[in-house]
């Protein structure tokens, strides 16, 4: 049969990280003949590898892109998990058949060949989709997989504060942690707090979690830095505004916001560099240089990028 690729998104989060881990693991349970493997668009988050090592599971296989088929040979078959859009997605995807998806997020600039097995669900991470899915094959979930899956879904749904955690979300985690004995939300404090406090530079503060939308015709990154301890963070506001810029032009961005999340604050200082009116409109913010605070702010997906892919039609 096939081996099939199962893929997050580039500059992964542990979304991204377990949803490929834990979806390839739920296919290659259920036997179908395939051989599904789980792959990352870049490094590890540092609570992901932890939590891996801790379980002894192996980490995703690092790949850089998908190369165009040898003449007579068939497309590299893959499965996208927590993305859609073509700009986050792996390096030379139009070489291959994507043959599946399980996402929580709008639906972009998507096109398959043919008809793909595809579950998009408006819920706060992609693994609670996931573990979904489990219950509904009939795969019991293992200790080892339940404590990725929890972890997936604090860290998306920063400890279910995120206005994207829906009733699933908590009922799911609920059911995780009474099977592994914890209190979820304390669970995803110590995920977390796993990260380190100055553990980052300002270039990964930047670029460890960033994505890019085409809005208005315009390539903008949306990029999220969460901590326990945002004043730290901000206290290298000159190197990090630096860093928005370089990578704003090497990437050869109309502009870049970056937000720096304060998990126990329960809020964001947004950050813009180069051309972010739209940013600015669907906001309601002005771009100055110690960046504006907003309490409350803490989903990317529903209080950033949609107002902003709003205020642009």
């Amino acid at each position: 049969m096939s081996t099939i690729l199962v893929v997050g998104h580039q500059n992964p989060d542990n979304d991204a990280i377990m949803s490929a881990l834990m979806f390839a693991q739920l296919k290659n349970a259920l036997n179908d003949g395939n051989t599904y493997v789980p792959c990352r668009l870049g490094p590890l988050p540092k609570e992901s590898a932890l939590l891996l090592e801790r379980l002894g599971i192996e980490e995703p296989r690092f790949i850089e892109g998908i190369e165009p088929p040898a003449k007579g040979e068939e497309r590299q078959q893959i499965i996208l998990t927590d993305h859609n859009e073509l700009g986050q997605s792996v390096p030379g995807r139009e070489h291959a058949n994507i043959v599946g998806l399980i996402d929580h997020h709008r639906i972009g600039n998507f096109e398959t060949s043919q008809p793909p097995f595809a579950v998009v669900l408006p819920w706060g991470s992609s693994c609670t989709v996931i573990t979904y899915l489990f219950d509904a094959y009939g795969v019991e979930i293992s200790d080892a997989q339940a404590s990725c899956l929890l972890a997936a879904m604090m860290t998306d749904t920063v400890m279910l504060k995120s206005p994207t955690a829906t009733d699933v979300d908590r009922r799911f985690a609920e059911r995780l942690a009474k099977q592994l004995g914890v209190d979820p939300v304390e669970y995803g404090k110590e995920i977390f707090k796993s990260r380190g406090s100055g553990d980052f530079t300002p270039r990964q503060m930047v670029e460890r979690d960033i994505k890019r939308f085409e809005i208005g015709g315009k390539n903008l990154f949306i990029g999220q830095y969460e901590t326990v301890d945002g004043a730290a963070a901000l206290q290298e506001l000159p190197e990090i505004r630096k860093a928005m810029e370089e990578y704003r032009k090497e990437h050869d961005a109309a502009g870049v916001v970056l937000l720096i999340t304060d998990i126990l604050e329960e809020g964001s200082q947004v950050l813009l560099s180069g051309d972010t009116e739209v940013a600015q409109r669907g906001l309601g913010i002005a771009d100055v240089h110690e960046g504006v605070w907003m309490p409350g702010v803490l989903s990317r997906k529903k209080q950033v990028a949609a107002p902003i892919i709003a205020a642009a039609h």
